[in-house]
């Protein structure tokens, strides 16, 4: 299973997590979930397993088509399974 490390919660629908493929990687990636993906009594900084399968991918607004991006202008991720 991957591990991810939950950052913060971002607006009303989203979280931002820290994914690892597995214990065996120093980095890992920011993508951005469900809000109700979560566990309920999560706590910064904690971690978490996840579902194996998914793919990182550039986070669409669903509304415009247009990738989000940082106000910077880097690319935003999301899971896809």
């Amino acid at each position: 299973m991957a591990t991810a490390k939950f950052h913060s919660l971002r607006g009303n629908n989203s979280a931002l997590i820290l994914v690892k493929a597995n214990a065996f990687v120093f980095a890992a990636t920011a993508v951005y979930v469900p809000k109700a993906a979560i566990p309920t009594d999560i706590k910064e900084g904690d971690s978490f397993e996840i579902p194996d399968g998914f793919k990182i991918v550039p986070f669409v607004d669903f509304e415009t088509g247009e990738v989000r991006t940082t106000k910077e202008g880097a690319e935003l991720h999301m899971l896809q399974y």
